[in-house]
């Protein structure tokens, strides 16, 4: 009775090794999936092309809700302003209106930067113009 109490036992351990094996795939997998699923973040910005005494509105989304976020802006010069540290909403997402007046004329870049996990947005342009665009 011992050995068929060994048998049962042996090939029952084998099937929950068999399930775990498969169990850790499946976790796996999913972990995979869904971390390369996750979008980056984006800053999108309106208009494209401003006149200098204008205004341009930065729109970021994907970002983590109820975070802060660093936006960093650079000249066309190459140099950057100081940084603008900021909030995500509820839903990870936020607005920032830009006044134009004291920019230089050029594309300046800008971008967004997650405080706690170091994520990068994708990074916008827009051109500050003299002449109406």
């Amino acid at each position: 009775m011992n050995k068929h109490l060994n048998v049962h036992c042996s090939r029952f351990n084998c099937q929950l090794s068999f399930w775990g094996t498969r169990l850790k795939f499946f976790l796996l997998t999913l972990l995979l999936t869904t971390a390369c699923s996750q979008t980056k973040p984006t800053v999108t910005v309106s208009p494209s092309k401003v006149l200098h005494t204008g205004h341009v509105v930065m729109r970021g989304t994907g970002f983590t809700p109820k975070s802060g976020v660093s936006s960093h802006l650079r000249r066309p010069d190459g140099t950057e302003f100081p940084v603008l540290p900021m909030l995500t909403d509820d839903r990870g997402e936020f607005s920032h209106d830009i006044d134009t007046l004291i920019l230089t004329p050029g594309v300046h870049e800008i971008w967004v930067v997650e405080d706690r996990s170091k994520v990068s947005s994708s990074v916008a342009r827009f051109e500050v113009t003299l002449d109406q665009p």
